[in-house]
């Protein structure tokens, strides 16, 4: 019985260091280079950036140089679990990661997209007013909720979860889409803005409605990620 335990306990560690090491080596790294971001390697690696920090389990957007990030995995690690799970019988299962929803929208039309942008560009200077919504005043939401009902697309108001929850990610974002940033002034999403492309956007900051960058480090450590609409047709 000891002989056979032993086997099954030694075919298990092989199955699994077979299973693990097939999943690496079909891993693609990146290896982080001086004045890279994670908004930078997932434009480059078409992904989003909640997708790069969950390969790699990141719990913020801070990464060094010379950090080897995971960028792409070919091999659905779940399967490799299932099949040693399915050797013993007694593996619990892991809770299964839940995945950033993809496209199943249209991308915004350049007429949206133009609409959209000379609707809000005159709006810069607005005052930041909370809860905001017209032009005495907006708040970041509020300013989503009347420039996109303005360019036709009909959303109710939201929040900026609400927001979230109404849309989903893009890996090739469009001038138009939304930009969606966490642990500003609370934890978790709490700040939404409006892209226009070349690394910039418009949002109502903390004092008005201004045009922000990418770039800047407060907001790219901030950055969850580009979504759009579901309304957008």
């Amino acid at each position: 019985m000891k002989k056979i335990a032993l086997t099954a306990i030694a075919s298990l560690m092989l199955a699994t260091s077979i299973s693990v090491g097939s999943v690496a080596a079909a891993s693609k790294t990146h290896i982080v280079q001086p004045g890279e971001t994670l908004y930078k390697i997932s434009t480059q690696y078409k992904i989003t950036v909640t997708e790069l920090k969950r390969l790699n389990s990141l719990t913020s957007n801070n990464i060094k140089v010379k950090q080897k990030l995971i960028v792409e995995n070919k091999v659905n690690s779940s399967k490799a679990v299932s099949s040693t799970n399915s050797f013993t019988g007694t593996l619990s299962s892991s809770k299964p990661v839940t995945q950033p929803k993809t496209l199943v929208t249209s991308a915004p039309s350049n007429a949206l997209s133009t609409r959209l942008v000379d609707i809000a560009m005159p709006l810069q200077g607005i005052p930041y007013v909370w809860a905001g919504v017209t032009p005495s005043g907006f708040d970041c939401s509020g300013f989503i909720y009347y420039t996109f009902n303005q360019a036709g697309v009909k959303v109710p108001r939201l929040d900026t979860i609400g927001f979230f929850n109404r849309s989903v990610f893009v890996k090739d974002p469009s001038v138009g889409d939304l930009l969606f940033f966490q642990n500003t002034y609370r934890p978790g999403i709490s700040h939404i803005g409006i892209y226009l492309g070349d690394n910039k956007f418009i949002h109502a900051g903390v004092k008005e409605i201004e045009i922000a960058s990418l770039d800047s480090s407060y907001w790219n450590t901030r950055f969850m990620g580009f979504k759009r609409f579901t309304d957008i047709k």
